[in-house]
């Protein structure tokens, strides 16, 4: 599988024990389906991993945009906000095409507390 795009982030509350990571992989197998790998858990465990395929991009777009608008609760769920951890894409590729701009900016309107 092509990695094309992988953006992490991270939660952190010290009071609380939470250290959290959640990954976004979009790709493209062998079949030249797309492909979008969620992995998330502790911070520095293995953790879980789901994977989604379809050679429709717009269904990747969506479940992106569904699992992305759910990490946006995480303050009344884990009382901590996620943050922009990591990002990294491949020349050429689009990713503010699929990244929805309105859940990313969220991302960094959000107060976050002291680690």
């Amino acid at each position: 599988m092509d990695n094309l795009l992988t953006v992490a982030f991270e939660a952190h509350h010290a009071g609380k024990n939470h250290h959290r990571r959640y990954e976004v992989t979009v790709g493209r197998d062998l079949f030249d389906d797309w492909t979008v790998t969620i992995r998330y858990g502790r911070v520095g465990r293995g953790g879980q991993e789901k994977r989604y395929a379809s050679p429709k991009p717009d269904e990747m777009r969506a479940v992106i945009r569904d699992r992305l608008g759910r990490r946006l609760s995480a303050p009344k769920r884990i009382g901590c906000p996620y943050r922009l951890a990591g990002f990294s894409t491949v020349p050429g590729f689009d990713a503010a095409d699929w990244l929805p701009g309105e859940v990313m900016a969220r991302f960094f309107a959000v107060a976050c507390p002291a680690r």
